[in-house]
This record gives C-alpha cells, structure tokens and sequence, in this order.
C-alpha cells in the first residue's frame, strides 16, 4: 500500500474560541486550524430541550484507547459509553475562568455546569480528541478505498459510522508479543527480527514536576507486516485495568502497541453524497470528523495556569501538537495581543499533524531540541535507536533517566553557539566545535552513568578531566556523587585533595544499598557522607593521639556500611 502525505486532504477550519473575558463571539480570537478539538459552545450552547440535552450527554461520553491510558489517562468505571466501555474526561477548547478550561466529564456533561471539580490548565489526565474536515474523493476508485465501518451499541444497534484514516499507536499487544519485541530489540535483533523504521510518536508530555512541556517519542519498529510503537508506561494510577478488563502497568514498564489507523466518527454522515451513503441527501462539502476515542493523554492545556491568557486556545499545548505551530506568541491567526510563553513550539517534526497524517516521513536521524523545552524528561528518547545526532540549547535545565538509553552516542561537544551535541560523528570541519567528550571512555568512570552529568553546558572540559582522572587511576565513583561534585563545582578541589582508596572497598557496596532509593536521597547521603568525612584525605588518630596508616574516608565509609546493615552505630 503506498504510504502518502495525507496532511493536504484536511481541509483548515475557522474556530469561534473564547476570548479574555472567557467569552464567544470576539472575532479577533477566531483561529484557523486543521486539526482542533470542540468547545462548549459547540456542543452544549444551543440546547433547547432537557430531552435533548439527555440525548447529546448520551452521545458525547468518550471512551480512550490503550495508548492514551498508558500515557496517564484517567478512566472511570462509573459510566459508560454507548458502546460499553468505561469513559475518560476530554479538554474541550473554551474557558471557564483565567485558569480552568471547560471539558467533557466522564458522565458525558460539561463538568462545571454540573458543579464538578474544577479542572486547572496543567491537569494531565485528560484526553484529546481530535476533530478535522477532511476531503471528500474525487473519483468514484477513490470512493472504494474508503475504509467505512459500522458502530453498534451494546445491544447491537448501529448507532454511528466511523472512517479509517491516518494512524497512531492504539491497542496495547498481549503479553507474549509484548514479551516477543522486547526480547528482540533488547537482543539486538534489530535487523533478523524487528526492523526499527527511525518514525516516532511524541504524546505522553509531562511528569508532574515539569513546568514547560517536554514530549517523549516513543519509537516505532516493524515486525512481520505490522508496525508497533515502544512505548514507557506513565499510568494515572496502579489500581486501573485497560478496557479488556487487565491491569494497567506500573510507571517504566515497557508495552508495545500496534500502529492502526485511526477510527473517526462522521458526524455528517446524512449529509453524505449517495456514493457513499446510500441514504445521504448529499449536502456535505467534507467529512466532518472526530476521533471515536481520546487517543492521547499527558497534555496539559497549558503548563501554568497561574499565566493570565492559559485558558487561550489560541495559545495552548492541545493547539501546538495537534496543528505543529508555535503558540508560544502568537503573531498571526488568532489576536496578536495576547500570548502565553510557555505555550511550547511544535513546529518541527514532533507534532500529531506530521506523525498521525504523514505516512511518508522519513526516519529521523537528527534531532534538535526545541528552544521551548528546557527539560528532557525521563525515558524521552529511549529506544529511538537511529537518532545519531542530538543537539541541546544552553537552556536546558536537566536531562531527564534513561533519556538516551538504546541509542550509540559517541561524542559530547559543544559548538561555537554554545549548543550542547551528542552525536555519534564529529563535524568535518573542526572551527565548528570544541570541548570534545569521548563518551566511550566516560561511561566507565560512572557507576550508574546517566547525560545529565553535561549540564551545565560550561563544564564539559572539566568533566572530561575528571573522567581521565578517574580512569588513570583505575576506579569508578557512584554517578549521582559524580553529578553533585559538577553541581557544587568541586571537581578541582575533589581530584587534588580527596584519598580514593575507599572508592575499592565499601563505596560501591554503599552505592549497591542506596540503588533503589531516590535520587535527592542518595544525594543527600553523599552529602552527609561528606560531612562525615568519607572523602577526607586525613589519616586516623590512635589512642595516644599520633596519625595511623587508617584514612579517616575509609573508617568514616566503614561506620556508613555498618549503620545501613545493622541500624546500629558502632564506633571502634
């Protein structure tokens, strides 16, 4: 089948949002989008009769797929959709206040118009649901490739018709497939076995403490005709179960879901020419389309809701990703006087436009991080095995665990506009970069090592040395350690001053304790291990007072050993 670029057969869509005041009807908010998600108005606003609104409450309850309940969408059992599976809460793009944007509730209803919880801007729990126009054929072949299908209730009632286009990740594998592609890719049969095609899928934004957006990409393999993506669990909870009935999977487990195409409800199916509803009237110039399931979740509307223009659609991360635009500041399509910074810029290759639509893209080997993103969050790039180049802007705040795992990064350099590269290759021309990081030999000098070591950018060369340091020397020290000396900028005063030969005996023991414990707490150990004088060049003092061949960092680590074994401080 020939995979085209369908970006062009969705027709742009002029939307009435609301406006400062929270209100419709302002013209300078209207925005032209291609891809977009509802509003109250649209849905709620010409209500003429309790009957009918039953009726829409009734229709509007939205179910989620696999994938939107992997990347922390929240379900609930309380009610069900039309076609008997539990539903999940969907932004909608109107306002309700500065800081909370209106959506529809499980139960199907507009949430605040029934006196629900209130839902700020950066609540992630929600799901997206996409809506668009989109061609109709021009010819009667192009007709019979429509893939239309029927949707029944649960009492086997058709109640909708939906069409298949574009793709996305959707139904989670089961356990023995989902065991069969992790054994392959973590075997290296990358090639023999499952094919990596360099496409990824970037949904599942934010962990809680984020403030700006930071995508993950989860990478996309192919394995015996089909295409899977590899996706890190970001559950909501532990306790939920997916729609077949088992359980979600605990935050960092790896699940593999199928690439299907995406299921779009026609909500204009009667106005369909009798080509392709025998019972149309014809009247339709587009299919009028929504996603029939929330099929991505962890985006907020907007990172901080204390910003005065948060609830702005025209300014908001749904927009963003779903368009591939910058909505960081608005200067054209939508009103130029009203911008909201952390909006996030989408305008790259990582959007819902360009992976769900453009069937074609090319596998990405280079990847630059965008200049809104000043965190890369934990698993962001892991499994994204044919990046060989990534370039980092000096306002990167931290580089998140496992941000790079899978992927060969030989050299850390920096360029002369003070970009921090990973890359597998250096530039041809050497006036381009400078502090060169061989990676290969790093590694080794860090137990647990992990990218953010890097930053800040500023210390390359000093991390470098130290790396040399340590491997002339012949021993490794704990990473987070390593990380906390670069914080504290101590490197210097620690190679020249510090007696290393604790490092061989109950250091790493230590380190093996403390594995499982978060990282601000190890941190924090090293820290009063420090105080305690584990890394004191000082010898011990005997009895009568005179110096022994004891270091005081190899007692002070022998008494850190006892107290993390026994409980008990014993001092000798």
């Amino acid at each position: 089948m020939k995979r085209e670029d369908l970006r062009s057969k969705i027709i742009p869509t002029t939307l009435r949002n609301t406006n400062e005041s929270h209100e419709i009807g302002n013209e300078e908010f209207n925005t032209t989008d291609k891809i977009y998600i509802g509003s109250y108005y649209e849905e709620y606003g010409d209500i003429k009769s309790d009957e009918y609104y039953i009726y829409l409450v009734e229709q509007k309850k939205v179910s989620a797929t696999d994938v939107c309940i992997i990347s922390n969408g929240c379900i609930s059992y309380v009610g069900e959709t039309r076609t008997g599976k539990p539903t999940i809460r969907i932004w909608q793009r109107s306002a309700y206040t500065k800081e909370y944007v209106e959506l529809v509730d499980y139960d199907g209803s507009d949430g605040f118009e029934q006196n629900y919880d209130r839902i700020f801007t950066n609540y992630k729990s929600a799901g997206l649901c996409p809506s668009l126009h989109y061609q109709l054929p021009n010819e009667s072949k192009e007709t019979e490739q429509l893939d239309i299908k029927e949707v029944k209730d649960r009492l086997g009632n058709v109640i909708d018709y939906t069409l298949q286009i574009g793709e996305y990740p959707i139904t989670k594998v089961n356990e023995n497939l989902n065991s069969t592609l992790e054994s392959l890719y973590n075997g290296g049969k990358l090639k023999e076995g499952i094919l990596c095609t360099g496409r990824w899928y970037s949904g599942n934004g934010q962990k809680e403490e984020y403030r700006d957006y930071a995508g993950k990409h989860s990478p996309e393999f192919e394995y015996q005709g089909n295409r899977y993506a590899r996706i890190v669990s970001y559950p909501n909870d532990e306790v939920s179960k997916y729609p077949d009935g088992t359980p979600v999977d605990k935050e960092g487990t790896i699940r593999w879901a199928k690439v299907e195409p995406i299921s779009f409800v026609i909500k204009n199916w009667y106005e369909m020419p009798k080509s392709i509803n025998p019972e149309g009237n014809g009247k339709a110039e587009y299919f009028d389309l929504s996603a029939e399931e929330a099929l991505i979740s962890n985006i907020p509307f907007y990172p901080d809701p204390n910003d005065q223009n948060s609830t702005m659609w025209q300014n908001s991360i749904p927009r963003g990703f779903l368009n591939g635009i910058d909505v960081r500041n608005i200067k054209s399509n939508g009103n130029v006087e009203y911008g909201a910074s952390r909006g996030g810029n989408f305008t790259g290759e990582c959007n819902f436009l360009n992976e769900a639509f453009n069937l074609s893209r090319e596998p990405m080997i280079e990847y630059t991080i965008p200049d809104s993103e000043t965190e890369i969050p934990d698993d962001a790039f892991n499994g994204c095995i044919t990046l060989k180049k990534i370039v980092i802007h000096s306002e990167v705040k931290s580089i998140g665990k496992r941000a790079f795992d899978g992927l060969q990064f030989k050299y850390a350099y920096k360029t002369k506009t003070g970009e921090l590269v990973f890359s597998q290759e250096l530039p041809k021309d050497k006036n381009e970069y400078t502090d060169v990081v061989d990676l290969s030999k790093m590694a080794k000098s860090f137990d647990g090592f992990d990218y953010s070591i890097f930053l800040p950018i500023d210390k390359l060369s000093e991390i470098s040395d130290f790396s040399e340091f340590l491997d002339k020397n012949k021993f490794s020290i704990p990473y987070v350690y390593a990380l906390e000396l670069v914080r504290d900028e101590k490197i210097k005063s620690f190679t020249e001053n510090s007696d290393f030969r604790f490092f061989r005996n109950e250091i790493p023991k230590i380190n093996d304790m403390l594995k499982n414990f978060p990282e601000k707490e190890r941190l924090s150990f090293f820290k009063f291990a420090n105080s305690l004088g584990c890394f004191s060049k000082e010898l011990m003092l005997d009895k009568k007072g005179k110096e022994t061949e004891v270091p005081l960092a190899q007692r002070a680590s022998s008494l850190l050993a006892i107290i993390l074994k026994t409980d008990e401080i014993k001092l000798r």
